[in-house]
């Protein structure tokens, strides 16, 4: 975890290392996870179907099909402008040890939960840069307590903290854990209904809260002409 976490300090785009120290570090998180997605009427409903999130989420044509406010809608406005897909995360993860090593239903599972990374973005108002992807990775162990997870949010607390002082980035990254403990238990959740649901509508009914500070402090960086992602935020 260490050497992958080094190696991410030096280029923060290896989403490969970001596997690696999840793997590392994640203990008995999937398994506690999908103990619980399956106590779920939803849960068992996804696994009798044998569901396939991503098969949803790559079929480009069917998105653009639902209407214009709809998490689809934002969801494929997102990836596109981004210029990332579906099947952005599936390379990475597929190398993991553990990944090589999931079967049946675990691995459905633990599929899922990795392809909701986008829908993740949209749906909690984080965008792709630095500060959103680390209060987003706070969203996220909120949610799975995974430490691997924890562990580069924290330290991205730590450095931005470091780096930025006067710009009170802690507590940007700490809103995105908070609102991951008040929102429901995305995992658990019928995201193949909800991408057809207008975004407003999906938010309320999974409690997700805005990111108030998230929005803020992007004002304040750009008045300053900061941009974490050029400003080795992870970097040194």
């Amino acid at each position: 975890a260490f050497s992958a976490m080094r190696r991410l300090v030096k280029n923060p785009e290896a989403t490969e290392e970001v596997f690696i120290i999840i793997e590392a570090l994640a203990g008995d998180a999937l398994d506690k996870g999908f103990q619980r997605f399956k106590a779920t009427d939803m849960g068992r409903t996804i696994l009798a179907e044998k569901r396939s999130l991503l098969d949803s989420l790559r079929d480009r044509e069917q998105l653009a099909q639902q209407p214009a406010h709809s998490l689809a809608a934002h969801y494929l406005h997102f990836v596109t402008k981004e210029e990332i897909s579906a099947d952005g995360l599936v390379e990475p993860s597929e190398d993991m040890r553990t990944a090589k090593e999931l079967k049946g239903d675990l691995l459905l599972f633990a599929s899922r939960q990795r392809d909701m990374h986008d829908l993740w973005h949209v749906t909690a108002g984080y965008g792709r840069d630095a500060l959103g992807e680390l209060s987003l990775l706070a969203f996220t162990y909120a949610q799975e307590q995974n430490r691997g997870i924890g562990a580069i949010a924290l330290y991205g607390y730590w450095k931005v903290g470091k780096e930025l002082p006067d710009f009170n980035l802690r507590q940007v990254i700490y809103e995105g854990y908070n609102n991951g403990k008040k929102a429901t238990l995305w995992s658990c959740e019928d995201w193949e209904s909800l991408i057809k649901l207008p975004l407003d509508q999906v938010r309320e009914k999974l409690n997700s809260k805005k990111p108030e500070l998230y929005y803020d402090a992007l004002k304040k960086l750009s008045t300053h002409e900061i941009d974490l992602n050029n400003n080795a935020v992870l970097a040194n």
